[in-house]
């Protein structure tokens, strides 16, 4: 039997037919990790991401926000490792030195998120103020320059938990966990493959043949990844990243290995090696009489997902030697 549809049951199949209005998506709910002892809130994902600095820009990229960047400023020939060409396709804005990442340079890409090794002209508050969160790479938490007086626990490990809170930040913490697992994976290869045999170690940064000569503390990376690989920092004691100590405190130190850093667009690593050890006042250095120098990139030795690469180059390094 035929029955006949009332108005209202007419209207609700026309609407069907023609497609229902969609309910309003959600909200996305505003989302806060901790930062440098700071509280970061950002209301929603970001998608306009401004990232300074290359160890920045890795961690970025092995959390999976690579895509999510829409200004990119490394420092000048700052090498990026794995992350290379997906970095290089995003939009650029390298810089010279930190002093170019001013609070003009930062506004001007209206980004509704910063992640930088540090800021210049301005601070974390006041861009905060604008409604621009930031987060500094953890290593840099108490600054960015050579005399930086802090630090907790594992450099390595701040490398992993950074990739976590920016995927946590990003909402792609599916791909940020596994690269952190994987990171830390490597670090844990290196440090139970390494065995301590008593020798000492200091690194130096070298940039030229009559250059001073600048040695690293217990507050730099470096250090941590000299005592992974089993050697001891000769200048474990000092809290400092950065230093220069006298030519005696050098020479009475007697290191068994010297590890130069270097920046490669200055020069070469066999200029380096070189470099190290055509000294006249490094001669008596054992390292020197034996010619136990490794080279490694400062880059490998930052606060970046390159500072794992590190490690691994320098236990390859380290195998090497007698």
């Amino acid at each position: 039997m035929f029955h006949r549809l009332g108005p209202a049951v007419l209207a609700v199949l026309a609407l069907a037919a023609c497609g229902a209005p969609a309910a309003p998506a959600p909200a996305a709910a505003a989302v806060t990790v901790e930062n440098c002892g700071r509280q970061v809130t950002l209301d929603a994902p970001p998608e306009r991401v401004m990232v300074i600095g290359g160890e920045a820009g890795t961690l970025v990229a092995a959390a999976g926000g690579a895509d999510r960047i829409t200004t990119f400023a490394p420092l000048r020939g700052e090498p990026l490792g794995a992350a290379e060409a997906e970095l290089a396709a995003r939009p650029q804005a390298p810089i010279g030195t930190a002093t170019d990442i001013s609070r003009e340079f930062v506004l001007g890409q209206t980004p509704d998120l910063v992640v930088t090794f540090g800021l210049e002209g301005t601070s974390p508050e006041e861009l905060a103020e604008l409604g621009i969160p930031t987060l500094i790479v953890a290593g840099y938490c108490g600054g960015f320059g050579a005399g930086q007086s802090q630090r907790s626990g594992s450099a390595l490990e701040e490398v992993a938990t950074d990739v976590e809170m920016i995927g946590t930040a990003l909402g792609t913490s599916g791909v940020a966990d596994a690269v952190a697992d994987d990171l830390r994976a490597r670090v844990e290869a290196v440090r139970s493959a390494a065995a301590p045999d008593g020798r000492s170690a200091v690194a130096l940064f070298v940039s030229g043949p009559d250059s001073a000569l600048g040695a690293y503390g217990n507050l730099g990376m470096v250090h941590e990844q000299l005592e992974l690989v089993g050697l001891g920092n000769v200048f474990g004691a000092e809290a400092e990243r950065y230093f220069e100590p006298s030519v005696e405190a050098l020479i009475g130190t007697a290191p068994d290995v010297v590890l130069a850093l270097h920046e490669p667009g200055d020069t070469t690593e066999q200029e380096v090696r070189e470099s190290v050890l055509s000294r006249p006042e490094l001669a008596g250095l054992p390292a020197v009489v034996n010619r136990d120098v490794l080279v490694l990139d400062f880059f490998r030795s930052g606060h970046g997902t390159l500072a794992v690469d590190g490690l691994e180059e320098l236990t390859a390094q380290l195998a090497t030697l007698p």
